[in-house]
Parts: C-alpha cells; structure tokens; sequence
C-alpha cells in the first residue's frame, strides 16, 4: 500500500525508497532501497534490485576459505549491489527465523546481519528462509536524505515481505511504482511535483 501525500512519516525506517527520474543516469538509476536504519545522524539502505551478474555467492564462500562447507544441491543466494559505501563488506537482509546474537531485528518481517557467522550457516544450508546478500549498502549524512525527498529524488513505499523478498529482482523496481499507483514507463519527478 502506498503512503498518501498527506500521511505524515517519522522514520523511514523499514521502508522502501523508489529511485525517480531524478535519480537517472546516477549510480541510483531505478533502484529499490531498503531502510535498515533512519535517524537525525543519517541512514543506512541497501539496494535491493540490482543483481551483481558476474559474483555469485560461492565466490564469497570461496574468498572466506569455506567453499567447503556449501551443501551440495543446494540453490545459494544472489548478490545485489547494496550500495557504494564499503563494496566489498557483505550485509543480510532477512526474515526473521533466523537469529545469531549478532544479528538486529530492524522489525516483525525484517533481520539485518553482517557477520561472518551468516555466510557460513547459509552456505551450509541454516541460513534464513528469505534474504537479500547485499555487497556494500547506501548511506546518507544527517539531513541528506531527507532533502533528497524534499527535491523528489525518492518516492516512499512501506517495505513488505513480498516487495523485499518475494518478487523476482528484475521485477521489483516496476512492482513497488504499481504499488505506488504509478506508471514505471511514465513515472517521472515531474509527476511528483518537481519543477
């Protein structure tokens, strides 16, 4: 469900952002953003529609010296792109059926983990029944984000389990602009107000 323009928004948090035209011909062109973490001294998202084609997972577990331990027949995770800020450093969004003591519940729907303890339980077949592996993620200064909204860089949607782990990668992008009420061929800043 989209939030309406006079829903007033607290945090940003647990939601998704939705890449405007603004946002084209940058690193953000038509991406998803899930919110892990909003406050006055910045955020914290992580792109989650942008498939790294030439990294998969058992380069990971590969790079960490555990290649072993993949079970075999098993389907591993893809990677995304999370974001520009520390690339190479892996991030797990997930549902909340799995818990490590380093993990953070961010919501009902929603885990956030970063250690290596991760990687291995997935690759061994223990990880989380739903997960994003992100590569890096997208972080904003106090304010930053905030004032990108105000020129309608970003349009935001409430984050549901379906959106975040559901939906094809390829298709996520035009399925929170139709959740949004929004043409994903038409929808320009412009629409939004943006002069």
């Amino acid at each position: 469900m989209a939030l309406m323009l006079n829903q007033t928004v607290t945090s940003l948090q647990h939601h998704l952002l939705v890449a405007t035209s603004a946002l084209n011909e940058t690193g953000f062109e038509r991406t998803l953003v899930f919110v892990a973490h909003h406050s006055p001294e910045g955020s914290m998202g992580f792109v989650i529609n942008q498939p790294l084609p030439k990294l998969g997972f058992a380069d990971v577990a590969r790079s960490m010296g555990i290649e072993e331990l993949m079970a075999q027949g098993r389907s591993h995770p893809i990677l995304y792109k999370g974001g520009p800020v520390e690339a190479s450093r892996g991030f797990v969004i997930h549902s909340t059926d799995y818990a490590h003591r380093a993990s953070v519940k961010l919501s009902g729907d929603f885990a956030l983990s970063a250690q290596a303890d991760i990687v291995s339980d997935i690759a061994r077949g223990f990880g989380p029944q739903q997960l994003n592996f992100c590569l890096g993620y997208a972080g904003w200064g106090p304010g930053q984000l905030e004032q990108e909204l105000i020129v309608n860089d970003w349009v935001i949607l409430p984050a549901t389990r379906e959106l975040v782990f559901e939906v094809p990668p390829q298709q996520r992008y035009t399925s929170a602009t139709r959740a949004l009420g929004l043409n994903p061929l038409n929808f320009h800043s412009d629409v939004l107000g943006k002069a």
